[in-house]
């Protein structure tokens, strides 16, 4: 099946190869392809940890899982992927980790040569990364391969059971696999894992650190005086933004200063969230112009940068994430309740069920369904402090109470690289 698989990817293959002619033309780009074909490896100690995630979010928990790690093992080698150039960006870099790289596309040869180069002790893939070049070749080379915070959501799972022959006797030879959820362990058994490498770790994202804010200092930053009221949208997609702008210019009839913070996505749609916003007759102040002072004599704060929202959500009075007004499957809803923000989101949460799940049972957040929903809600927030305090103070209980997974997946991969034998040295 796996001869299929490659087979098939043969057409993808070839026209990758000349699309990375083609852009390694432009600056930085001609690194990124010699690492995403493998062509320049990493020189490091043999025997250690490569922890692979693929974008923003993703890496943001490989960068956890580094340093608790490191703090246990400071001799090990530890090398760190991701796959998008967001996600690349946000890896720890030396001496934190001793490679930080883009990951090798998944086609037969890359994985295995870099998989020679820096000759793991374990290698840990974050969540859904499982590619199944990645983990033939680790097979091959007798590689312990460990899933951390793992899940399956059901949009996932029904692609996956397509490709049934293909997945089992990969993920049959994971070593350990820790799932995020009893529900999610039970779909990653049905896919072929064993019952025994299997254990429920918890959510990882529950134990990300709220980012050291002083609001007062955040609000100076930006121009904006200390009662100006915020709402923010976060992880914006494509078809979203428009509802986002709809529901903030019907909030501001009640609310005439009222300030938006917008952070798409993928900061590349900088331009058309501007454009969009502009056609509506709000100014945006984009961050990355960095005359971060100007931004209170605007309309709202159009955040085209990377790194920045985590700690920008703190402004807000009440926000709404991303990726669930349009069918994506929501981001990460844990961010702006760790800095107590009330949190809203739409109906298509599918990739964070759990934490969705938990949020609305707690009544830490809302789900809603329209601009005109979300409008609403941001009304009911902004003009009540005792609902809008007492949403943030639940949510920031359910993330208490779910602490505790990083720990876990750590002792996962630490038992994975103790059971093998030593690297020997080159």
């Amino acid at each position: 099946m796996l001869g299929l698989y490659n087979t098939v990817l043969l057409p993808l293959r070839a026209a990758t190869t000349l699309w990375a002619a083609w852009d390694a033309r432009r600056e930085g780009r001609a690194r990124e392809w010699d690492e995403r074909r493998a062509r320049v490896v990493p020189a490091i100690r043999g025997g250690g940890l490569w922890i692979h995630g693929a974008s923003v979010g993703e890496a943001r928990l490989v960068a956890l899982v580094v340093d608790v790690v490191r703090s246990r093992r400071p001799e090990l080698a530890i090398a760190a992927s991701a796959t998008t150039r967001t996600g690349r960006g946000q890896l720890p870099a030396p001496p934190r980790v001793d490679a930080a790289f883009f990951a090798p596309l998944d086609f037969p040869g890359y994985p295995g040569r870099l998989l020679d180069a820096v000759r793991p002790g374990v290698l840990a893939l974050v969540e859904t990364e499982l590619w199944p070049n990645l983990l033939h070749a680790a097979a091959e080379r007798a590689v312990p391969t460990v899933l951390v915070n793992g899940r399956l959501s059901p949009e996932r799972m029904s692609r996956y059971r397509r490709l049934k022959r293909l997945y089992r006797p990969l993920l049959a030879g994971l070593s350990r696999v820790g799932a995020q959820t009893a529900r999610d362990g039970e779909r990653l058994i049905e896919m072929g894992v064993r019952e025994q490498a299997l254990v429920v770790t918890g959510n990882i994202k529950y134990d990300l650190p709220a980012p050291a804010v002083e609001v007062h200092r955040l609000r100076s930053r930006f121009g904006l005086a200390p009662e100006r009221p915020v709402v923010a949208a976060g992880s914006t997609a494509n078809g979203e933004d428009g509802a986002v702008i709809d529901a903030f210019l019907e909030t501001r009839r009640t609310c005439p200063d009222l300030f938006l913070i917008l952070a798409p996505r993928h900061p590349e749609r900088a331009d058309d969230v501007a454009r969009e916003a502009q056609v509506r007759g709000v100014r945006l102040h984009r961050m990355s112009s960095g005359d971060d002072a100007r931004a209170g004599r605007s309309d709202g704060l159009l955040v085209d940068v990377v790194g920045e929202l985590a700690a920008l959500y703190a402004l807000a009075r009440a926000a709404f994430v991303g990726g669930s007004l349009v069918p994506i499957g929501g981001h990460n809803v844990l961010e702006p309740a760790a800095v107590g923000v009330p949190v809203l989101f739409g109906p298509h949460t599918h990739h964070v069920t759990e934490p969705v799940d938990s949020l609305l049972a707690a009544g830490g957040a809302r789900r809603v369904g329209s601009a005109g929903d979300l409008a609403a809600a941001w009304i009911r927030l902004l003009a009540d402090d005792v609902r809008r305090e007492t949403m943030a103070r639940k949510a920031a209980v359910v993330i208490e109470s779910n602490r505790g997974a990083l720990e876990r997946s750590v002792a996962l991969i630490l038992g994975a690289l103790d059971s093998q034998p030593p690297v020997p040295a080159t």
